[in-house]
Order: C-alpha cells, then structure tokens, then sequence
C-alpha cells in the first residue's frame, strides 16, 4: 500500500507506516493485540520489503494446487491441519520442477502437467531460535485420472486424498491462513 492508497479501517486492522527494520516489531505487537490484517503503509514498497526481508533467512518452497479428471484437489494433512502438497527448492532447482517434485514425493502421484504459476505466498516463523521467512510459489497442476494418492509418512503427513470443493468446509475450517489465500486465487482464476 502507498500513501495515495486509502486507509481500510475495521476490527481486527492496524496501519503501520513503514520505519524498515523496527517493521517485524510492530507487525509481531499488532498480532499480539488481535490484528486480523495488518496494512503497511510506505513510500518505496522495494526498499521497505529489502529492510523486511533482511531480518530474516529466507527459504524457498514450491508447490501445486493438483486437481484430477473429476475436478477434485489434493490436499495433505500435516501437524493437525490440512494443507497443500509443498516443500524447499533444492539448491540450483527451478520453482516450477520442485513444485512437481514435492507433489509427487509427498503423495506419490505421478502424470502431472503445470498449467501455470498461480501465486507466491509468504509467511515468517521460528526455527530453532532463527527469524524464518518462507516463499511458497504455487503452481495449479493437472493429474491425469484420480490415482489414489499415498501419504509420504516420513514428512509427518498423515493422509492424502482428494476433495471435492463442495466438501472444502472441514479444510478450510482447520487450515493456515497462507492455504486459504492460495485456494482464494485458486477459485477467482479462469481456466
């Protein structure tokens, strides 16, 4: 958001005019206090993500939103919420081939064609005391047929199915935020 943009006001937003490396402070205060969504407001948007991002080690991911013949999407259960089949971009790997890669690995499916890149999302935690900032490339993958897909058990997934969107309520229900976003586009992209 720049200073031109207007303001959105409501429950659960805060504004935060951007200050460079004192932002993750008052983004994690503002969290604390409640904030749904949190709008950052600055006068050069590069410069201030450069000062955001550098406070962090960054890790790259890809992923897909798989559908199959029946128009079903694939989704994995991972630490008690449902998710998408993602994982880290090896080192010299290109977005596009990990995302393949880390949907076949994590449910053993195979016959996948990338339609297109559909968004990046980003999100931060804590990994043994360092500042991580994760950037998921998603890409919306075809299967072809409905192969029944296997959890890979050694990445702590537990399931691996197919779901039809009519029936999305218990995933959307117990998902992350970033999920959400990546089914969002999903669903308001034409084909």
């Amino acid at each position: 958001m720049n200073d031109s943009e207007e303001v959105p006001h409501g429950y659960g937003q805060e504004v935060i005019v951007s200050q460079g490396k004192a932002d993750t402070m008052l983004i994690e205060s503002a969290i604390n206090r409640g904030a749904k969504e949190i709008f950052l407001m600055c006068h050069d948007m590069e410069w201030s993500w450069r000062q955001f991002a550098s406070q962090f080690a960054l890790i790259r991911a890809a992923g897909g939103v798989v559908s199959n013949d029946r128009n079903e999407v694939l989704f994995i259960y991972r630490l008690e919420k449902w998710d998408l089949p993602k994982g880290k971009v090896e080192k010299g790997e290109e977005l596009e081939p990990a995302a393949v890669r880390e949907v076949e690995e994590e449910c053993s499916i195979d016959k996948l064609t990338v339609e297109r890149h559909l968004v990046t999302t980003f999100h931060t935690y804590t990994l043994k005391g360092e500042q991580i900032l994760k950037s998921t490339d998603w890409y919306v993958m075809k299967h072809a047929g409905h192969d029944e897909p296997k959890p890979q058990l050694i990445e702590g997934i537990s399931e691996a199915k197919w779901i039809s969107p009519s029936n999305w309520d218990f995933v959307l229900a117990n998902t992350y935020p970033s999920v959400l976003d990546v089914l969002r586009a999903f669903e308001n992209t034409p084909l």
